[in-house]
């Protein structure tokens, strides 16, 4: 009997390919938030929201097309139940934390919230919480974790714990700007990267990422009158 011949998982071509796309990707869809109404917070943040799940997707597909073209390797890969349901809960426990990383960054640095037109369409009434929920929740997790985990941290896991949680998390962290998110990023990244580590899959870690996503859109949505 013939054994079918194991591809390969992504290395530094993909990454470097998928990082630069990335970068690349960001300019565009920038420009388009940037000419939208500014007195318009809620329309902002519904397409806000979605740009995450764009961009990751899009950077993906350029690492895809290089010369794996198949989805197993980037952790496309079933996984039991429980993985999901350990990673609702580490994605509930990381809200917690991001919690304490703002007060400790507010303390040290002063108020600063670059995500304000988010916060803005969770509380813009029931369509706009929803579109950015679904967006925020859902879509920008499963493009940004096919990116980060499935790409970026699956290549330097070869390099051990410090590559393919650490260096893979802190890349993660820097794509989301230089700002309170930065450390809460990377916060999200280790945990992530740590499920993707343990488990080969990135479905626990977009599960993880959209309910710690979804956690931040219902607080938001309950700590103010709709905009």
């Amino acid at each position: 009997m013939i054994k079918k011949k194991e591809v390969a998982g992504p290395g530094w071509l993909e990454v470097l390919v998928a990082v630069a796309t990335f970068a690349v990707l960001l300019v565009p869809f920038g420009l388009l938030l940037g000419l939208l109404p500014h007195d318009r917070p809620v329309l902002m943040g519904v397409v806000g929201s979605t740009l995450g799940g764009f961009i990751g997707v899009g950077a993906f597909a350029a690492a895809f097309s290089l010369r794996i073209r198949t989805l197993r390797p980037f952790g496309f890969v079933a996984v039991a139940n429980w993985w999901l349901i350990i990673a609702a809960g580490v994605g509930i426990g990381g809200y917690g934390l991001n919690l304490i990383i703002q007060y400790v960054y507010t303390t040290w640095f002063g108020y600063d919230d670059p995500q304000g037109v988010l916060h803005a369409a969770a509380r813009g009434g029931a369509l706009p919480f929803i579109a950015s929920l679904l967006g925020g929740a859902v879509f920008t997790p499963f493009g940004e974790e096919i990116l980060f985990r499935g790409v970026v941290a699956n290549a330097l896991n070869r390099y051990g714990v410090w590559g393919g949680v650490g260096l893979s998390s802190v890349i993660f962290g820097l794509a989301h700007g230089v700002s309170v998110i930065l450390p809460v990023a990377i916060m999200v990244g280790v945990l992530s990267a740590i499920l993707f580590r343990q488990t080969g899959s990135v479905w626990p870690c977009v599960v993880l990422h959209g309910m710690y996503n979804g956690a931040n859109s219902v607080a938001s949505a309950l700590s103010a009158a709709p905009a």
